[in-house]
């Protein structure tokens, strides 16, 4: 399932990329402690993500995953919903892989 009608949180702009909905167990590592999260969807610029307690607005997190390692920012929080902007899109192969495995 895709999504192109969405919203971004900043400068409320229609988003450029496909989003995939899914839920993947992954780490966040973020000032040298992990905590565990859910990616709920994906798209090659970014992610929504569920978590106990997010980082903050503007913290550099890296995302582990079995499919998956990456750098990132968060660009908004509410609750315990965040949403992350990869600092480099992934690659078409890295989305496909994951959408593959079949947790999408």
């Amino acid at each position: 399932m895709t999504d192109r009608a969405g919203i971004t949180a900043l400068g409320m702009r229609p988003r450029s990329a496909a989003r995939h909905k899914l839920f993947e167990p992954l780490a966040i590592r973020h000032g040298g402690l992990s905590c565990r999260a859910h990616m709920l969807d994906l798209s090659v610029g970014g992610a929504l993500l569920h978590a106990d307690h997010p980082p903050p607005v503007g913290a550099a997190v890296l995302i582990e995953g079995p499919e998956l390692t990456a750098g990132a920012h968060i660009v908004w929080t509410r609750g315990k919903r965040f949403g992350i902007r990869f600092d480099m899109p992934l690659c078409d192969r890295a989305l496909q892989s994951m959408l593959d495995r079949g947790i999408a």
